[in-house]
């Protein structure tokens, strides 16, 4: 009887899987401008996406894409320039400040003109950040970062990311290589939102489609103010996990794939933290992003319908501003001094 039981479990989730179709949304034959930008996520400029969005069914002709682009800041126009054609990548240079109040309107002939608006919130608040070992079981310690922040505004989402920079240095070239490592965020009171009935505990960061990979370890979270990471061992060597977290310097060995010593090295390895605080559009935007996410696999076939957010009037995207705030590279003076 069990076994029939499970055979007949395997038909339903088959079936239900066969249900998933691609989704193609229908344009009525008019082709729409998306538009995607996170003000205040790069230092020295606005970097901002357009792209035409046809439909793959409707549109028979496509029509040529010429977006005239209108980017204003308090009031005042800021010059666009191209920096990718083929990818849509625009750029204006404007550093962003907390109070920012900015507006994008896009215009093609053959398209509807499309407009958003957002603003760049304050900046992170007042916080203490500790390093330390703490016990989880018999004979056993983990190493936990906790940053407590004080000063919340309920009005904003807040956000943290490890950010691991390596620099290689061989005899023939220089290796540079940064990762961005995801907690999550910490999200407004969300109790009256329509759009979020639950209090999320971990919601992912993406900035431009990218996903930014979570921590190599555990994300907890404390129901608290308090963001807490247990990060993995790694580095060079047989270091300490614990000091493996801190800056580390000096020289190291490269194997050949046959395992035979190549040269030495000099390598430095280092990591820091970016604080963010999220406008209204930019929580809103990541936790949809989230939420898509839970979609993936196999939970596919059972997943509830998830949302996808837009606030580009009359065109599809997302205009959200965000602010963020590097501590400096991560050292035991710089743990005793924030705690």
């Amino acid at each position: 009887m069990k076994k029939y039981i499970y055979i007949l479990f395997i038909a339903v989730l088959c079936s239900m899987a066969s249900c998933t179709v691609p989704f193609d949304p229908d344009f009525n034959e008019n082709p729409m401008i998306f538009v995607e930008g996170f003000p205040g996520a790069d230092a020295e400029y606005v970097k901002i996406k357009v792209m035409p969005a046809y439909s793959r069914s409707n549109t028979p002709v496509m029509i040529p894409f010429k977006p005239v682009i209108t980017f204003k800041v308090n009031g005042t126009e800021i010059p666009v320039e191209c920096i990718d054609a083929d990818g849509g990548y625009y750029k204006a240079l404007h550093a962003s400040k907390p109070g920012d109040k900015m507006s994008i309107s896009v215009e093609s002939e053959g398209f509807q003109s499309v407009y958003s608006e957002t603003s760049i919130p304050e900046a992170f608040p007042k916080r203490k950040i500790d390093y330390r070992k703490v016990q989880s079981g018999v004979d056993k310690d983990d190493d936990v970062l906790f940053v407590t922040i004080s000063d919340v505004n309920p009005k904003y989402s807040y956000g943290l990311q490890i950010c691991n920079e390596v620099h290689e240095y061989y005899a023939s070239e220089t290796v540079e290589r940064t990762f961005r490592y995801c907690g999550y965020l910490y999200p407004r009171d969300t109790q009256l939102d329509e759009m979020v009935p639950i209090t999320l505990e971990a919601t992912c960061i993406r900035l431009y489609g990218e996903d930014l990979w979570s921590w190599n370890g555990n994300t907890l979270a404390d129901g608290e103010n308090t963001f807490t990471f247990m990060p993995a061992g790694y580095g060079y060597g047989t270091m300490d996990s614990y000091d493996a977290f801190f800056v580390q310097e000096g020289t190291t060995t490269r194997y050949d794939e046959h395992g035979n010593i190549i040269e030495e090295y000099q390598y430095l390895d280092r990591n820091k933290l970016l604080l963010y605080t999220m406008s209204d559009e930019f929580y809103k935007y990541s936790i949809a992003q989230e939420f898509q996410g839970d979609n993936d696999g196999i939970l596919s076939i059972i997943a509830p319908t998830n949302f996808c957010y837009s606030n580009i009037d009359n065109g599809y995207g997302a205009f959200a501003g965000i602010y963020i705030v590097e501590t400096d590279w991560i050292t035991k003076e710089f743990i005793e001094k924030n705690r």
